[in-house]
């Protein structure tokens, strides 16, 4: 629960900040500076009308269901030993680099700039339950990681044959 409203606030956060962003970026571009509304108004206006507050309140409840549907885990048929070498291919492609095990699991990380754009949420473990492949992560990072990982299992043992 405590790594859940973590999430939440770093994405609240992440949202205001792209959000004053925008808004800086209309007022200093020019294009309500003929209107005669200062940057000072522009957020007075936000905070007095019914279509502010409800923007506002869009923003937090974007935040607190991201945990939510951001994380996910998907599943790959493979072995943990057999297939680390194309585990490893799939995340390299992805700018993903080996961090460590933890518990019989592989930790993965992004690399450089890509953290800061995850918002340091990057980490995706790997584990084997039952003859399966679990890929544990955020969902714009698992997903790709997964697939890829799956195609490049699958074509190890098609050439194998």
């Amino acid at each position: 629960m405590k790594r859940y409203i973590i999430r939440s606030v770093k994405y609240l956060i992440a949202l205001c900040v792209l959000y004053v962003a925008i808004v800086a970026l209309m007022h200093y571009s020019g294009n309500l500076q003929h209107v005669g509304i200062s940057f000072a108004d522009q957020w007075a206006i936000l905070f007095s009308t019914w279509r502010g507050w409800t923007m506002v309140g869009v923003t937090i409840l974007l935040a607190a269901t991201y945990p939510k549907f951001g994380f996910v885990k998907r599943r790959v048929k493979g072995n943990l030993a057999l297939d680390r070498e194309q585990i490893d291919a799939a995340f390299r492609a992805s700018g993903f680099k080996f961090v460590g095990a933890e518990s019989g699991a592989l930790v993965y990380q992004a690399q450089g700039l890509r953290r800061l754009m995850m918002l340091f949420e990057d980490r995706v473990v790997v584990r084997e339950e039952e003859g399966v492949l679990v890929f544990d992560g955020i969902r714009r990072a698992t997903v790709p990681i997964a697939f890829s990982a799956e195609r490049f299992i699958e074509s190890k043992y098609r050439n194998d044959d």
